[in-house]
């Protein structure tokens, strides 16, 4: 048994492909599938069940094998990464994949985190909140930033999430807004209104389950550009739903332009903000970093 064994059999596992992991790894198909039935000679065990149809699938027996074997590859990081700490250069690199509409916590973050490390790279891509959890799953991106809600039918299998505030969803309307003197509205009191809605699944989600409720609303359009929302609300040509953690930080909120208005007679929808991130992969001493200044900007905003 060696290290390229372990390697092996955990990329195929994570793609149930042989072609996808040699050309990841940069080695030939059957390299792969040689070291893997040697592999399996050596346990006495069958680990990947291979077939045409369905790829390379662990097996019962298998399952308990990569478990321990992503422990292996986890340990392995953490002797990477400790190596290049004691070099004392700290050069390294930073993946974080986030929903748009939140990407006004990570460069706040990324400020204190810059002055501290200024020689590690960050990366960050802008993406559904679906796609951010793959990005996790497929240790694509270090660790993702999403707002989630358990009403919304999201496979976490692999992933651990982490609340980090908890919010609510608020009706957002110009100041210039009938409604922009009401304390509170329920659904009826909006229901004549156009709305201008962000292109995210949990906000596509609640507007949906909203129409079914109650009746559809003229839609003035649908976007993930929150620049364009934002300006279709302070010009009074729509309204919106959103989390209140996410658009309290927008300078049309902070001055004025933009009222958030408490929804009543509604079932309370439970939303947060908060990370995920792979419960196979390792967290570099650079994630935990970084994750440290994010928490901080994200509680004393």
């Amino acid at each position: 048994m060696n290290i390229e064994q372990l390697l092996y059999i955990v990329e195929v596992a994570k793609y149930s492909s042989l072609s996808i992991a040699a050309q990841n790894l940069h080695v030939t198909q059957s390299t792969i599938s040689q070291s893997i039935t040697n592999f399996e000679k050596e346990l006495g065990i069958k680990v990947l069940k291979r077939s045409r149809g369905h790829g390379a699938v662990p097996t019962d027996e298998g399952r308990i094998i990569l478990k321990l074997a992503y422990e292996v590859q986890k340990k392995l990081e953490e002797i990477k990464e400790a190596a290049n700490l004691l070099n004392s250069t700290e050069v390294g690199e930073l993946k974080i994949s986030s929903l748009p509409g939140l990407m006004t916590f990570l460069v706040k973050a990324i400020a204190g985190f810059r002055q501290d490390h200024p020689h590690v790279n960050l990366e960050i891509a802008d993406k559904s909140g679906s796609a951010v959890i793959e990005d996790v799953r497929q240790h694509n991106t270090d660790f993702g930033l999403i707002t989630y809600s358990s009403d919304l039918n999201i496979n976490m299998e692999g992933i651990a999430y982490e609340a980090l505030i908890e919010g609510k969803q608020k009706v957002y309307v110009s100041k210039h807004s009938p409604l922009a003197f009401l304390g509170t509205v329920s659904p009826n009191d909006i229901l004549d209104q156009t709305l201008v809605t962000y292109k995210g699944e949990l906000m596509q989600y609640f507007v949906q389950d909203f129409f079914n409720k109650y009746k559809p609303m003229k839609i003035l359009f649908t976007s993930n550009n929150m620049d364009g929302v934002l300006q279709a609300i302070s010009e009074n040509l729509a309204i919106t739903f959103a989390p209140d953690f996410v658009m309290k930080n927008y300078p049309p909120v902070i001055n004025g332009d933009i009222i958030p208005i408490d929804l009543v007679n509604h079932p309370t929808v439970n939303i947060s903000l908060g990370l995920v991130r792979s419960v196979n992969k390792h967290l570099s001493t650079f994630s935990h970093k970084y994750i440290h200044y994010l928490k901080s900007e994200i509680l004393n905003s």
